[in-house]
């Protein structure tokens, strides 16, 4: 049985030195694809260049690893807030946790294992980790006893197998199950429907360039931020694509489906421990988009998975119409937020509010209709009526599941 003293937090800074020991740990535990090196490296040497890692891993006596934290320190309105590494992309981060260890209720948890993470670190304001899944944590983790306050979204994933048809016609009505095949019959009159897995190469990273392109389109259309103005973005997904390509590795895969040669919606995801993570999908603005090319290319892209043994498909946050008739699994996230000095006390004071105020807004229909409503008249109401209606799955935030 572990000593309570027996855990000694180390900080890091070299990614590339930690991939045999990060590699392993991650082999042995319930993270998800964000939490892996793979991913780390990946962030660290594109979109996070110019910030420095902090990976904090912790030990006990007989030197068995028994956490891994990839964390950064950034400033935010004057204070410097704990982070993790690649909070700006994705959709959950919990670090990693080896549970059966965590069971022993003595070792440090809460806001004993805070202090000595903060020993370990440089000094902070404050502390915010975000988007971490709850199913995950809850009973074991040290982080699950922190305060924080649950996210305005919560992740959607549903289980996945040979019979997924039967899903299908379940969640979706036969008018609606007549409609898509409608207009798949409509589409195909136009060309020869294809999906098409785009292999890694030049093949791979023009597929990535339309996709961003496109999505580009789509959060103008919206009056959404658009992050991809940050061309590190495009370079981190390129990079992952890039890592080793085995089973106990994240696998970046691009789909596409095409009508006669041309690409018009596009879905790129990651698949990690036999699950289907969704980063982005997209359809080209046009003609072709009245008949719901991204609703299409899910239901090819579903058949392709479950050919391939796949177990669940993690849709990510958000909750358009096509997203909650897939998803029967509900993901709940938290935000962990603690003020460490008086500047940090103001700070995290003012996030928690605003966070506390999205997350009224999303759970009251009227509030909510109206933000959406605010937010399309912020861009001059250009929204096709279309993509509303057959956008096929994706949030509009590219912090994964766009």
């Amino acid at each position: 049985m572990s000593k309570p003293n027996a855990l000694t937090i180390r900080i890091y800074h070299d990614i590339p030195a930690l991939r045999e020991v990060w590699r392993e740990f991650q082999s042995i535990t319930d993270g998800g694809p964000h939490d892996t090196w793979e991913w780390n490296a990946a962030w660290a040497q594109t979109a996070g260049a110019s910030t420095t890692p902090l990976i904090a891993v912790g030990t006990l006596e007989n030197n068995e690893t028994v956490l891994l934290l990839p964390l950064a320190v950034r400033r935010r309105k004057g204070c410097l807030v704990l982070e993790w590494l690649s909070a700006e992309q994705g959709n959950y981060a919990s670090g990693l946790f080896r549970r059966q260890t965590w069971a022993d209720r003595r070792l440090p948890r809460g806001r004993e294992f805070l202090k000595r993470l903060l020993e370990a670190l440089p000094p902070v304001d404050a502390i915010h980790l975000t988007n971490q899944p709850t199913d995950g944590l809850e009973g074991w983790s040290p982080l699950s006893e922190l305060p924080g306050i649950e996210t305005a979204s919560a992740g959607h994933a549903f289980p996945l197998n040979r019979d997924w048809l039967q899903h299908y016609n379940k969640r979706f009505g036969k008018r609606i199950r007549a409609d898509i095949r409608r207009r798949e019959r409509r589409l195909s009159e136009q060309g020869e429907l294809g999906l098409h897995v785009v292999a890694p190469g030049a093949d791979l990273e023009g597929a990535i360039d339309r996709m961003i392109e496109d999505k580009r389109q789509w959060f103008r259309d919206r009056g959404i931020e658009d992050f991809f103005t940050d061309h590190a973005l495009r370079d981190f997904y390129l990079d992952l694509a890039r890592m080793p390509n085995g089973e106990d590795s994240p696998r970046l895969k691009v789909f596409e489906l095409s009508v006669g040669g041309t690409p018009i919606a596009a879905n790129l995801g990651v698949i990690y421990n036999n699950v289907f993570y969704g980063l982005i999908s997209s359809t080209t603005v046009g003609s072709l988009l009245r008949y719901g090319p991204g609703t299409i290319l899910f239901l090819r892209l579903i058949e392709h998975l479950a050919d391939r043994g796949i177990e669940r498909i993690d849709c990510g946050a958000g909750e358009d119409d096509n997203k909650l008739r897939w998803c029967t699994i509900e993901r709940p996230r938290f935000d962990t937020i603690v003020p460490v000095t008086l500047k940090g006390r103001i700070y995290a004071a003012g996030l928690s509010a605003k966070l506390a105020a999205k997350l009224r807004i999303k759970n009251s229909p009227r509030l909510w209709i109206m933000a959406k409503r605010l937010r399309r008249l912020g861009s001059g109401g250009r929204v096709h009526r279309q993509t509303r209606k057959h956008s096929g799955l994706g949030s509009g935030a590219v912090r994964i599941q766009t």
